[in-house]
């Protein structure tokens, strides 16, 4: 009868023992995470209070990577890269990789950050393969584009770099024919230092074919057409970059009329700088015709037509051509006065005249209590040239 007892509460017994070590499994279980829950949320908030290193401090002592915390050591990374400390970032990245038990997307998510650490530490050669390998797998396509695009840009490497852009033009739809224009004009501008001109015609052509509107394939041809003896050919260039763009004048000004002047085509450049003053109305357009007017009726009339120009729009280098015309006996005494007046009341008027000395903040007023960085007694008066 002893044995039937016996028999029937092994069973029980090993049940009891099971559900016992369970229970206290399952409790050592839920301390252990309350610990690690406790430690996270902890971590986070130094993070959001903008303690940086007591965060640091709390997530290092969380030091297993798995599924649940990679994001908190990803994000880790992230943070010693910002604050500039890239060795660590790359060790909290790269043993983020070396995990096993990882998903495939949090290991390419961790290979994107390892590529970021690299290119921060100037390891371009690195961060190239790692973004290269994250394409070819077809994970985190456009960022990793975007980093190889700019590992290209800062690589001086064109051909790479508008291939790239090209792709990712495909795969986003984003419209990037300004950009990769650019990436011919400096592929061309290598082929005209050089003296391939076939090879910057080419360039030209795609830049064009990129952005049909690109100033500056416009400028490289005229180089070109100067260097082959067309003046004409470069004059009509420059014109046309006036036409897409009135604000390149100031810049093509100088070289139009000097291509001008040696194809003996000044009538030309003066009646095309007439037709630019109906749309544009800068002090560099206004000068040259100041010029002109002094060369054909004299510098009395040239004078007046600048005191004219300037009495509409105050500036201070036509202010200090209207002096330079009055020190050489040009303009009657007195006559630049207003103009010179109205010049120093829209500098004065424009210009702050306190800053903070801690943050920079800069205004028309004090304040006891700067309204940027909140700090007391740091804004002073401003000195200098148009200040004390």
């Amino acid at each position: 009868m002893l044995e039937y007892f016996l028999l029937g509460a092994l069973p029980v017994a090993a049940w009891s023992g099971w559900w016992l070590a369970r229970k206290i499994q399952k409790k050592s279980s839920n301390r252990k995470n309350r610990l690690f829950s406790s430690q996270y949320f902890q971590g986070l908030n130094y993070l959001l209070n903008e303690q940086p290193d007591k965060a640091i401090e709390v997530f290092l002592e969380l030091a297993e990577v798995n599924e649940d915390t990679v994001e908190t050591h990803m994000a880790l990374g992230n943070l010693f890269r910002r604050r500039g400390e890239v060795d660590r970032a790359i060790r909290f990245h790269q043993n983020i990789i070396a995990k096993e038990r990882l998903k495939p997307e949090q290991r390419t998510r961790a290979l994107l950050e390892l590529g970021e650490d690299y290119m921060r530490a100037g390891l371009l050669d690195r961060a190239e393969r790692l973004f290269s390998e994250l394409i070819e797998r077809d994970a985190h396509t456009p960022p990793a584009l975007r980093s190889l695009l700019e590992i290209y840009q800062q690589e001086k490497d064109w051909p790479e770099a508008l291939e790239q852009a090209q792709r990712l033009e495909k795969i986003t739809g984003e419209h990037m024919g300004d950009v990769m224009a650019q990436f011919c004009c400096e592929m061309a501008q290598e082929a005209l230092a050089e003296g391939e001109r076939e090879q910057v015609r080419k360039h030209l052509r795609q830049a064009r074919r990129h952005h049909p509107e690109c100033a500056r394939a416009r400028l490289i041809l005229a180089r070109l057409c100067e260097d082959e003896g067309d003046m004409s050919g470069a004059m009509d260039a420059l014109e046309e970059v006036a036409r897409l763009d009135t604000d390149y004048i100031a810049e093509i000004i100088e070289p139009y009329l000097e291509v001008a002047e040696e194809a003996g085509l000044e009538d030309r450049a003066r009646a095309q700088l007439e037709a630019w003053r109906e749309h544009y109305d800068g002090i560099s357009l206004t000068l040259r015709l100041t010029g002109f007017i002094a060369r054909e009726r004299g510098s009395e009339e040239a004078g007046r037509f600048l005191i004219e120009n300037l009495a509409s729009k105050p500036s201070v280098r036509g202010l200090d051509h209207l002096i330079d015309l009055s020190r050489e006996g040009h303009l009657p005494a007195g006559s630049g006065d207003d103009i010179l007046k109205a010049v120093t009341s829209r500098l004065l008027g424009r210009e702050p005249r306190y800053r903070c000395t801690h943050c920079g903040f800069s205004g028309l007023t004090h304040h006891w209590l700067c309204p940027s960085c909140k700090h007391w007694s740091t804004t002073k008066t401003i000195h200098g040239v148009l200040g004390e």
